[in-house]
Order: structure tokens, then sequence, then C-alpha cells
């Protein structure tokens, strides 16, 4: 009996290794399988695999629609909510794959106020790139990568350090990109201090110290990490926005730099998600809409329903 704790510590040590491996593994034969596959074949097996997987996806199909009625209320209904977060699931799909999947430069076309600022910039001088999850964002760094070689991308490290290693690696042959766990401030600010890029999702919920704004009509509780990086550094805040355009190109838009005061952490972050709006409303099949953006008692309704873009509403049908 005295052993027995000491059994299932070794046990679960033991499970732990195996699920490790077993991971590893899979990513392992996962970025063979995948490596350099054409856009338009994996477009296509995505789709039909969330088609016939759909009861997989039914709890993020939920979750979305929750989250598609929260901002546009009976604009959508019920048939175009569950068939726009379809395609929102196709398009993240494809978007958490492009990094291994043969290049498309030939296809991409950069635009906006921001692109000369950001990558013709002095010598010393840092930049945030304020990114999203809407629609190809690998395809948007491995071009910010070709322009400058001083990319680092703020990330989720997985708890399988193998695992994370190999997919880093991946996803560095395609973007040649410096990688910073989110949860190491201190690489990050020096990466800024020393005239870096650093790549950030601001779109994320705030658990700590969140910055409360204005997002997409309700009241939001937002990450303030990238905000704060740009209040102690002092380096500009360039947002960006990734699509994939109906003629089959591929849309890197930079807008004009933020800059960061002492003490107007809200007023930045609120003009990020007023730059941010239009393009989600836009391209709201792009959308990662299956994330929890606004938990328990959050969500309030602040700005008047509006609906998504009239090419969105096109493509949904009655």
């Amino acid at each position: 009996m005295a052993d027995r704790p000491g059994r299932r510590k070794r046990r679960r040590k033991w499970q732990r290794r195996l699920r490790r491996q077993v991971q590893t593994l899979a990513v392992q034969v996962g970025l063979l399988a995948l490596r350099h596959r054409r856009h338009a074949v994996m477009q296509w097996l995505i789709r039909v695999a969330v088609r016939l997987g759909a009861p997989l996806f039914g709890r993020q199909f939920k979750l979305g629609e929750r989250n598609l009625e929260r901002v546009y209320g009976p604009t959508l209904s019920p048939r175009q909510r569950h068939r726009l977060i379809q395609q929102a699931v196709e398009h993240f799909l494809l978007a958490c794959l492009e990094s291994i999947l043969r290049p498309v430069d030939h296809r991409v076309r950069f635009e906006g106020e921001g692109v000369a600022g950001l990558v013709e910039r002095s010598p010393g001088q840092g930049a945030i790139v304020a990114s999203l999850h809407l629609g190809c964002w690998d395809v948007a760094l491995r071009w910010l990568s070709q322009q400058r070689s001083d990319v680092a991308v703020v990330y989720r490290s997985w708890s399988n350090p193998e695992a994370d290693r190999l997919l880093n690696q991946a996803r560095s042959a395609n973007s040649f990109c410096h990688w910073i766990s989110k949860t190491d401030t201190r690489a990050m600010l020096g990466w800024l201090r020393r005239g870096g890029t650093l790549v950030v999702m601001a779109d994320l919920h705030g658990q700590h110290n969140p910055v409360d704004v204005t997002f997409l009509g309700l009241a939001t509780r937002l990450s303030a990490g990238p905000f704060r990086l740009a209040q102690k550094t002092g380096c500009p805040i360039f947002p960006a926005a990734h699509v994939r355009d109906d003629d089959g190109c591929f849309l890197v838009h930079v807008g004009a730099p933020l800059a960061a005061g002492v003490d107007d952490l809200e007023r930045l972050a609120q003009a990020l998600c007023d730059w941010q709006e239009p393009w989600i409303h836009d391209y709201a099949e792009q959308y990662l809409w299956t994330y929890r953006h606004w938990r328990r008692q959050e969500g309030r309704r602040l700005r008047p329903l509006r609906p998504p873009g009239a090419r969105v509403l096109a493509g949904l049908g009655p």
C-alpha cells in the first residue's frame, strides 16, 4: 500500500512520456506528408474534411455561432451563421498549414500606408507588428521576413518541447523568423530595444490586467501585452491585416503606425481595434470566431449592430 502513490507517479510519468512521443511522431509524419503541397489541393481536402467531420467540430461550431449572434444579431440567419462558421473553420485550418505548404510568393500583393515605414525604417528603430487571427498570417509572415532579417514572432509554446521544436523549425524554414515564447517578456523587450521587428497577435482576450476596449461593437477585455511593450520601448505599432482575396491573391495590408504615449494605453488599444474592425467585417469568413473573445458577463453591446460586408453576405446565400 505504501508503494502505491509511487507507482501511480511513475505510471503518470511514463504515460506523459509516451503521449509526447506519439505527438512528436504525429508531427513528423504530418510535416513529411504536407510539406510543399499545393494550396488548391489542401483547400479541397480541408473543405471535404470539415464537411464530413462536422460532428467532431460541434463544440467549436457552437462557440463560433454564439459569437456571431453576439456580434451580428438578427442580421444573420441561423443558416448563415452556420455556413459562416464552416467557412471560418476551413480558413483557420488552412492558415495553420500555410507555413509548410508550397510558397505562393507570386500571388502575394502588399499595400498600405505603413509598408514603407515598416520595411525601410532606420537601423536601431524597433517596431511591433500587430497581427490578428484573420486570413493568411503565415503568408504575411513569410513576406515580412523577406523584407527584414530581424523578424521575431511571439508564440504560444506547446507543452511538448520536441514537437514544439519541430514545428518552429518547419515554420522557420518558410518564414526565416526567430521565435519568442509569449511568457518571455524580457526577450521581447530586448529584441525591440535592439531594433528588431516583433510580430504579435493583438486580438487576444486579456485575463490579467487587460485593457478595456470596444471591439466589434462589444465591451471587450483585450490583452494589454503589445501596448505595454510599445509604452516601455517607445516602438510604434504597425497594424497588419492579411486575407485571401477573391481573385486568388493573398493581400497583406500594413496600416500607418500607431505611436504609444505614456498614459494612453486604452487610446492606443482602441485605435488598433478601430483599424481592425472593417477588415474583420469585410472578410468575416476568414476570422477566428471559434475563440472565446468574450467570457462570462462580458460582451455588453456598446455600438449599434452592423452586418458583415457585402462580399461575405453574397457568399453565404439567403
